[in-house]
């Protein structure tokens, strides 16, 4: 059986992308929220664990994905991309398990290191949304 063509494996990139931006607005939404302790430790918890599904699942989906042998490096950056907000979700639980506990300092430096990988994440998500964006364009 034949592999993936190189525009089905971009449009199956842009969608893997596509979802992992509402993630990020989600996550995003979710640190703000926590920074002004306007959500609770258990609301939060509830919807970080939601947010962390859904980018398993996400990277799940892609990992599964047979790309063309030329587009291997744009997979192998995306599935990257999604294990350091994975990383950023991770560190913001730990955020969380700080502030249930009482540790409120901890819990804070902790928020701060998820909104830095959030951020070097960010870095990386927007040159290899505009890639397959241009790749897609081109015909």
């Amino acid at each position: 059986m034949f592999g993936m063509t190189k525009r089905q494996f971009l449009k199956k990139s842009k969608s893997c992308l596509k979802e992992t931006g509402t993630e990020i607005l989600l996550l995003r939404e979710l640190m703000d929220k926590e920074s002004q302790e306007s959500v609770s430790v258990l609301e939060a918890h509830r919807k970080l664990d939601n947010i962390r599904r859904e980018i398993e699942k996400t990277f799940s989906r892609y990992e599964k994905l047979n790309p063309p042998s030329r587009c291997v490096p744009l997979h192998q950056r995306i599935l990257h991309n999604l294990i350091a907000l994975h990383e950023a979700v991770v560190i913001n639980s730990e955020s969380l398990t700080a502030a249930k506990e009482g540790s409120k300092e901890k819990s804070r430096e902790k928020l701060k290191e998820s909104r830095d990988q959030l951020d070097k994440f960010r870095e990386s998500f927007l040159p290899l949304t505009r890639e397959v964006d241009l790749n897609l364009g081109k015909k």
